[in-house]
């Protein structure tokens, strides 16, 4: 059963997601696929995460670079965790580094196999089926033309919406040449998805076809 968890962001998370987290991940018990969207020599966000993934009780990490650091010879390992994270950052970046390295069929196996998969912003947008949407966050600086993602998901996820929310009407207009609702989605709010199930926690608002539901 797929096990998928979409946020905006680590910090100040609503309490019953953490709880929700806890759940799936089943705790200390577990070891975190940490991937950075970026190479990050100093761990810097990595470091900075540390206290909120302690609060979900999640301490054992496997830290996977798939950019300028990536070693082949890490997949074993990478394959081996018992969940992932896919880190936030420039999206047209993260998706790129994926796909260059061929992660993404290693992603989708574990999930298949019924691991955690854990997104935050651009980690999360990664997840569904292209990531179109970046455009309203991120600079397209790697010149990437072929946006499809994960396709875990059949709905689009705009992070940071209480940050967002004066581009409201662009969104609107994008949404009408979209097929797939989109999910907007505030800093310390997500989505969880089990099998066939979705939950939402916080404010999640919808927009389909020019409508914000």
């Amino acid at each position: 059963m797929r096990k998928l968890v979409l946020l905006s962001d680590l910090r100040n998370m609503n309490p019953a997601l953490i709880r929700k987290i806890k759940n799936i991940t089943g705790g200390q018990s577990l070891r975190l696929a940490y991937i950075p969207s970026r190479t990050d020599k100093e761990r810097w966000y990595f470091d900075k995460a540390k206290p909120e993934f302690s609060e979900m009780d999640i301490t054992d990490f496997f830290y996977f670079d798939v950019d300028e650091d990536f070693e082949s010879s890490q997949l074993v390992e990478f394959t081996s965790c018992d969940a992932i994270f896919l880190s936030g950052g420039n999206t047209y970046q993260f998706l790129k580094n994926l796909k260059d390295r061929n992660i993404f069929k290693h992603i989708k196996q574990m999930v298949n196999e019924g691991k955690p998969l854990i997104g935050v912003s651009a980690g999360s947008m990664i997840m569904s089926k292209s990531i179109k949407i970046a455009a309203f966050h991120d600079e397209n600086e790697v010149q990437l033309n072929e946006l499809s993602g994960l396709e875990l998901v059949d709905f689009e996820f705009m992070p940071h919406w209480n940050r967002e929310k004066d581009q409201l009407e662009e969104l609107l207009k994008y949404s009408l040449t979209q097929e797939e609702s989109i999910f907007t989605c505030n800093d310390g709010d997500g989505i969880v998805i089990e099998g066939d199930e979705i939950e939402f926690y916080g404010d999640i608002k919808e927009i389909r076809k020019g409508v914000l539901i």
